[in-house]
C-alpha cells in the first residue's frame, strides 16, 4: 500500500506516529544487534577451532548484516516520515495535520525541477487544508 492511501484510511497523524514507531524501532534492533556482536566477540576471544565458535561467527555475521538493515530502515523511515511532517500545516491558517488528498506522484513536477520525470525518492501529496480550502504540495 503506498503512502498516499495509507494516510487517506488512517489520517495523518496515525501514519505520522507510526512511522516514527516504525523507525526507533529500526533503531532499538540495531542497539540490540550490536549488543549481541559485541557478546558474541568477546566470547570469541578464546579462538578454538570447534562447533560453538563456527555458530558464534555466524551470528556475528548474522548480527552485523541485521543491524546495518535495521541503521539504514530507520534513517529512510524516519527522513522520510520528518519531510511529511515539516509541511504537514496548512500555510494559510496554521493547522496541523488536516488535510486531505488531492493528488499524488512519483515524478519531480513544475518549472524548477530539472529534468521533469526524475524520481522521488518518495511521492509528493497535493493536498487540500481541511480548515481554510488552502492547497499546498508536500514534501515540497
Amino acid at each position: 500500500m503506498d503512502i498516499a492511501s495509507r494516510i487517506r484510511r488512517m489520517g495523518f497523524r496515525k501514519w505520522y506516529e507510526r512511522q516514527l514507531i516504525d523507525s526507533h524501532l529500526s533503531f532499538t534492533t540495531c542497539f540490540l544487534s550490536g549488543i549481541v556482536v559485541a557478546s558474541c566477540l568477546e566470547e570469541l576471544g578464546r579462538l578454538r577451532l570447534d562447533l560453538k565458535s563456527a555458530a558464534l561467527v555466524a551470528l556475528v555475521v548474522g548480527a552485523i548484516a541485521l543491524g546495518l538493515y535495521s541503521w539504514r530502515r530507520y534513517h529512510a523511515v524516519l527522513e522520510r516520515a520528518e519531510a511529511y511532517g515539516a509541511h504537514s500545516t496548512c500555510p494559510a491558517c496554521r493547522t496541523y495535520a488536516r488535510f486531505e488528498i488531492l493528488a499524488s506522484g512519483h515524478a519531480a513536477v513544475g518549472p524548477f525541477f530539472d529534468p521533469p520525470d526524475t524520481p522521488l525518492p518518495y511521492p509528493w501529496l497535493r493536498v487540500r487544508c481541511r480548515q481554510c480550502g488552502a492547497v499546498w504540495r508536500m514534501p515540497d
